[in-house]
């Protein structure tokens, strides 16, 4: 794990191949904030308190909260969240305005936890855990919707890889992309994000450049997985569950 923070403590942790799992729990794997406030509920299903700190940076995950910058504000920012038990956080906007209004702005949602009650054995180590999803500022007025954007993106190849181009105003998350190469496949599965008008660079090795044609899985507003059809070259394809 990379470092943590809580309150004006600098902690640093290591993960040792699951020797232990975070009790906070997260249900929702990111948050579309339109205005007004969003909302996202956090459980910590442990048998112990834990002591809950929450933030939004711009992209920088080596900030902790009090260097992070970003037009939003979690409510609370702290508090002791104990077992069993679930906590709504509220995200608020502020000078929203200086955001693009054509475009959706990515920011990040980070959810600290540890341990209230340190253990003084020598032989044990305390662990912070933060989990950081994705908070997609989508402002209103934009015309379509993420899902009718993965129909239009454009597949083509580029050099011996491939790339796709988002005309749309939203970001589109990919999961994995399946490519059919004549009688052979090759699959991609790091996940990736398509900006808005923007372009993202898959290394898959295409050889040939006919008929190629794959699939896509893509994630929704709700963290629900689907796929589409594609073919190089052309845009659009057939949606699947």
């Amino acid at each position: 794990m990379k470092r943590f923070w809580l309150s004006s403590l600098i902690l640093s942790a290591l993960s040792w191949g699951g020797m232990a799992e975070a009790a906070l729990n997260l249900m929702q794997t990111r948050v579309i904030y339109q205005g007004g406030e969003a909302t996202l509920l956090v459980r910590n299903d442990g048998t112990e308190p834990s002591l809950l700190q929450a933030w939004v940076d711009g992209g920088d995950e080596q900030q902790g909260p009090a260097e992070a910058s970003s037009p939003f504000l979690v409510v609370p920012p702290m508090m002791r969240l104990g077992a069993a038990r679930g906590q709504t956080l509220r995200i608020l906007g502020s000078e929203l305005e200086r955001l693009p209004r054509d475009r959706e702005s990515l920011f990040w949602l980070n959810v600290l936890g540890l341990p209230p009650k340190a253990s003084t054995s020598q032989a044990s180590v305390q662990l912070a855990y933060r989990t950081r999803i994705k908070l997609f500022y989508r402002p209103p007025g934009l015309q379509g919707s993420a899902a009718e954007a993965v129909t239009r993106l454009r597949w083509q190849t580029q050099g011996q890889g491939l790339s796709v181009s988002n005309r749309s105003p939203f970001h589109i998350s990919l999961s994995e992309v399946l490519l059919e190469i004549g009688a052979g496949k090759a699959r991609w599965q790091q996940g990736g994000l398509i900006p808005p008008y923007g372009m993202l660079k898959i290394p898959l090795q295409v050889v040939e450049t006919t008929a190629n044609k794959g699939r896509v899985r893509w994630i929704d507003d709700n963290g629900i997985y689907h796929e589409q059809g594609f073919v190089l070259g052309q845009q659009g394809g057939n949606a699947h569950e």
